[in-house]
């Protein structure tokens, strides 16, 4: 179980590491950080500052996902230690995920998304089939 909250500890963490790393951006493309809209001032930013806020985005996605899987799990009464893999391999993949992303391996994003969906997938099965008949 410690290994499995360590993963979703870490993935809580990680959409407040990629805003840091676009308040980077933007302040470096930009000049300037706007705190009043953000969002809005995103929009303004070259490509590589654009997909490091598309990045955080599905960051936030992804955790609903595995947050969901992880309910699911606990509420089937599930032994963590029967998903830990699968833990690992979504973490690694959402590790992963960002640096693809900001460097436009678009194929290779898409494909790493598809490893984390499929493990959350994983994660659910498992659980269905502890609850009793």
């Amino acid at each position: 179980m410690k290994l499995v909250l360590a993963c979703f500890a870490l993935l809580l963490v990680l959409p407040y590491l990629l805003a840091a790393l676009g308040s980077a951006a933007r302040k470096r493309q930009l000049g300037t950080i706007d705190n009043q809209d953000p969002r809005q001032q995103s929009q303004l930013l070259n490509s590589v500052g654009q997909r490091i806020y598309a990045s955080q985005q599905n960051a936030w996605e992804a955790l609903a996902l595995f947050t969901g899987s992880l309910l699911i799990a606990h509420l089937a009464g599930l032994d963590f230690s029967r998903i830990q893999y699968a833990a690992v391999l979504f973490t690694a993949t959402r590790l992963l995920h960002p640096w693809v992303y900001v460097f436009g391996f678009a194929t290779l994003r898409s494909l790493l998304m598809l490893v984390a969906w499929l493990s959350c997938i994983y994660i659910v099965v498992q659980a269905f089939y502890q609850l009793p008949a």
